[in-house]
């Protein structure tokens, strides 16, 4: 009888070993670029270059980062990013762009490197701030240039987007969402002349 306690004992150790031992699978996440023709502002023809897009240093990783309290952030090894967001977030908005301005000659300066633009477009995201299951927040600031160095605009925007939920799925959604702001902004200002 103890012999076969000891094998039942071994056996569900070692089942409940092997369940100990199993990593749950991350979650991938892509954003998407919203713009459709119902964004359209202006059909802008002009050869436009996005020379950069920066982003905060806090979200260039894989993991999505969630701020817990003005000074306490958490990363999520489990929910990540399909691609590196300093470069998927320039293409978002250059998608965006192109959608809006209806122009599909809106291009990022590491696709054609040598091009020569009519304009040229810098974006630093100084600010992204996801608050699970309240805000996300964005700030940004750009210049506008000449593609012969002639004329030039600066601008900012400040976009919040509620979140739906507390997951990451909503997190996700929320930063195409500013994203689709920040890029509708920066078509509107393409449409002011620009100052010598």
């Amino acid at each position: 009888m103890n012999k076969k306690l000891l094998a039942l004992a071994l056996g569900l150790s070692a089942v409940l070993l092997s369940a100990c031992g199993t990593t749950p699978s991350a979650k991938l996440y892509r954003l998407s670029a919203d713009a459709d023709q119902g964004h359209r502002v202006a059909s802008d023809k002009r050869h436009i270059e996005i020379t950069a897009v920066r982003i905060p240093a806090l979200w260039d990783r894989p993991q999505i980062v969630l701020s817990k309290s003005a000074n306490e952030v958490t990363l999520s090894e489990f929910n990540r990013w399909a691609e590196p967001l300093k470069s998927d977030i320039p293409r978002i908005v250059a998608r965006n762009l192109s959608q809006i301005l209806d122009n599909p000659m809106i291009w990022l300066r590491e696709d054609f490197a040598g091009a020569k633009p009519d304009v040229r477009v810098l974006i630093s995201i100084q600010q992204l701030d996801a608050v699970a299951g309240e805000r996300l927040r964005l700030e940004a600031t750009w210049l506008i240039r000449a593609g012969d160095g002639s004329a030039s605009r600066v601008g900012n925007v400040a976009i919040s987007e509620p979140l739906a939920d507390a997951s990451h799925e909503a997190v996700v959604k929320a930063t195409s969402r500013v994203l689709l702001g920040l890029s509708q902004a920066v078509a509107k200002a393409l449409q002011e002349p620009l100052e010598r």
